[in-house]
């Protein structure tokens, strides 16, 4: 009896462990098939709304995609859209560059340019080809030369806009305003502007001449130099000028690596401009 007893107890483990196994791979088929509807909902909704695409600009729900969970007792569920997302990052960029943008250059797109002579086309081209390289990723610089009005910073401003677009992390700033704050405030803004991915450095001239800033726009310069950060540098000197502003050191350095562009035209970019802007006197 004890011995039947015995292989009683042992069926009852062996029935014990099989009654549990068949409803643990039940378990693990169910919700293998589960994710299989999900992944498979999942890419027929994002191919459908691929193809239904408005432009993440006009996405009516906001980058997400709905579709079916593959569980019986659980509703729909959300998928974001990379799309959207890689729109959203870069309006966030674009909103942060309107901030520290000046409103009057939020227009001043590469687009917009109205060259006047062979000089601005020439540098109008030059500026398409920088955005459109991407050259800034490789340490090359630009350097704007010429007059008042010529459209230096317009040129600057348009390939800045247009870097923000591309998700690029960019930063303005005038010459002038690098030595304006504290001590703290300015060290703050140029530790700032070491790292971003494209830095413009508008009118930069002998009116900014002082041996501070002198020291902390070749550091700056030095660090983005070795870093292989691109800059764009605006100033309404000729070349000898430019190079004495900013001091032998730094003009070695930017020669390296930065295309120097004069603009040579007599007449001034904002004389083109005022036409455009006077056309309400003719209506």
């Amino acid at each position: 009896m004890e011995e039947t007893i015995g292989q009683v107890l042992a069926n009852l483990k062996v029935i014990s462990k099989s009654s549990k196994t068949p409803q643990g791979q039940d378990q693990r088929q169910e919700k293998s098939s589960s994710n299989i509807r999900c992944t498979k909902a999942r890419e027929e909704a994002i191919k459908a709304c691929i193809e239904n695409c408005p432009g993440p600009e006009r996405c009516p729900s906001n980058g997400f995609i709905l579709h079916d969970s593959g569980l019986e007792n659980y509703g729909d569920v959300y998928s974001t859209c990379a799309y959207f997302q890689e729109y959203s990052d870069r309006m966030k960029k674009m909103e942060t560059l309107r901030r520290i943008f000046p409103r009057g250059l939020w227009t001043r797109t590469l687009d917009s340019f109205l060259p006047h002579d062979k000089s601005t086309e020439k540098a109008l081209e030059l500026s398409g080809k920088y955005v459109e390289q991407r050259a800034w990723r490789t340490g090359a610089s630009l350097v704007f030369l010429g007059g008042y009005g010529t459209g230096k910073t317009h040129l600057a401003a348009g390939i800045l806009i247009e870097a923000a677009r591309m998700g690029e992390n960019v930063a303005f700033s005038t010459a002038s305003s690098l030595r304006m704050g504290s001590f703290s405030q300015i060290d703050g803004a140029f530790m700032e502007m070491k790292g971003k991915d494209l830095l413009v450095i508008d009118d930069l001239s002998n009116e900014t001449e002082n041996r501070m800033t002198n020291h902390r726009i070749f550091e700056l310069l030095n660090h983005r130099y070795e870093d292989e950060r691109g800059t764009i540098i605006t100033s309404n000197l000729g070349i000898e000028g430019f190079s004495e502003t900013v001091g032998a050191r730094i003009f070695d350095r930017l020669t390296e690596r930065a295309l120097i562009v004069e603009l040579e035209g007599t007449q001034s970019y904002r004389e083109k401009k005022r036409a455009s802007y006077m056309g309400w006197t003719r209506v």
